[in-house]
């Protein structure tokens, strides 16, 4: 076969083989580079051809003692060329495969035409399919290998975007759209990931569509950043999918751990960035009790001296502070014995007949005391120890 039809053929066998293992093809020039020079590479054997015409140094003494379709079209030979392009393995693996690949199929796309190919060389016996030569293809022909060219370069059409989606599995997978597929692609980026989603509200069955930055995910469950929120998608989530696919992006997922020794809850929120989640959990020093009215979501849980953050927003964490259980209670009662206090002292002030004077400074000193309690009192904040994964995203401050 011409050289064309080789380059065509070879790309095909690479681009092929290499969506089976879901190797990167598309966007590998060097692996594309080497598929070619495979493909032509036992031509190498005729001056005539083109990378004969190339490497005349080579391709002259070759013919001269072997013939064209002799040594260079066999087994022996690409065995021989696994040797020598070793080397690359050990730089890049694709191309390794993608010249050994190229070589065997010119050896196939060889097999296929009138006179076949010596595979087993030095043995005489030439190899060819299909057996009944009116079926195999003339070099050079029009109808034959003119065919055979226009069918290969549709087929390798078709491979180049199931390479380019990451190769026939994954393809397959996105074609499934269900979310244990979507799982699987999830599992195997390294990258930030966004989900695609059809589904309905599990509350109000209204339909929703959209696309949400993963946070986390396990089988057939999705925890994403939709609409300002953080919410599940999958069986028994806030969105019940119809179709997911995942979709990677070429930016790396950031990880900031942040471990707390002995530190205040403003100390804590200090620490967290903008446009992050928090996930971890904290042990406090103390039993400690938040705010009646503040209502959390289900990104942050509290129990009587541990916090739970799952995915929390900053503007989530900053909602609520934590105090010492018993404290608001405690200040109540050291401020109504304040202002008894003050009131004492205005009622000794205006006392007819006055007052022995140690009377109204021991009542004065008893309030300066009271007022340091209560200073002290609020300035005592619970502390916490724990570890917290912070996920960047966006803009960082």
């Amino acid at each position: 076969m011409t050289a064309p039809t080789h380059i065509a053929f070879g790309l095909l066998t690479v681009a092929g083989s290499f969506s089976l293992f879901s190797m990167s093809f598309h966007r590998n020039l060097p692996a594309v580079a080497c598929a070619i020079i495979g493909s032509l590479l036992p031509d190498v054997d005729s001056p005539r051809s083109s990378i004969g015409r190339v490497m005349p140094f080579a391709s002259i003494p070759i013919e001269r003692r072997w013939g064209h379709r002799t040594i260079t079209h066999s087994l022996l030979c690409m065995l021989a060329l696994s040797v020598v392009t070793l080397p690359l393995l050990a730089w890049q693996s694709a191309c390794y495969a993608a010249i050994l690949l190229g070589y065997m199929s010119h050896l196939i796309a060889d097999s296929a035409t009138k006179s076949g190919v010596p595979l087993f060389y030095p043995h005489p016996a030439v190899c060819v399919f299909p057996g009944s030569a009116r079926y195999r293809v003339k070099t050079g022909s029009l109808m034959g290998e003119g065919v055979v060219f226009v069918v290969v370069i549709v087929l390798l059409m078709v491979f180049m975007p199931i390479s380019s989606m990451g190769g026939i599995w994954r393809s397959f997978r996105y074609l499934m759209a269900t979310p244990s597929a979507a799982y699987a692609d999830y599992r195997r980026a390294n990258t930030e990931t966004y989900l695609n989603f059809e589904g309905q509200w599990r509350h109000t069955r209204e339909k929703v569509r959209g696309k949400a930055l993963i946070l986390d995910a396990k089988p057939a469950w999705f925890w994403i950043f939709f609409d300002g929120r953080v919410l599940t998608c999958g069986e028994h989530g806030a969105i019940l999918p119809d179709k997911v696919r995942v979709e990677a992006t070429d930016r790396p997922v950031r990880i900031q751990t942040i471990r707390l020794k002995d530190e205040t809850y403003q100390e804590l929120v200090e620490r967290i960035p903008q446009n992050s989640f928090v996930s971890g959990d904290l042990e406090a020093d103390a039993s400690f009790e938040v705010e009646e009215e503040v209502v959390l979501g289900s990104a942050v849980s509290i129990a009587t001296r541990e916090i739970e953050f799952r995915f929390a927003q900053k503007e989530e964490i900053l909602r609520f502070q934590p105090v010492l259980r018993g404290l608001s209670e405690r200040l109540k009662e050291l401020s109504r014995a304040e202002q008894r206090l003050y009131e004492k002292i205005e009622d000794l002030k205006m006392a007819h007949p006055p007052v022995h004077y140690l009377k109204l400074r021991q009542a004065e000193k008893d309030l300066r005391e009271k007022q340091k309690e209560i200073e002290a009192l609020k300035r005592k904040n619970v502390r916490f120890r724990g570890v917290l994964r912070i996920r960047l995203t966006g803009d960082q401050r």
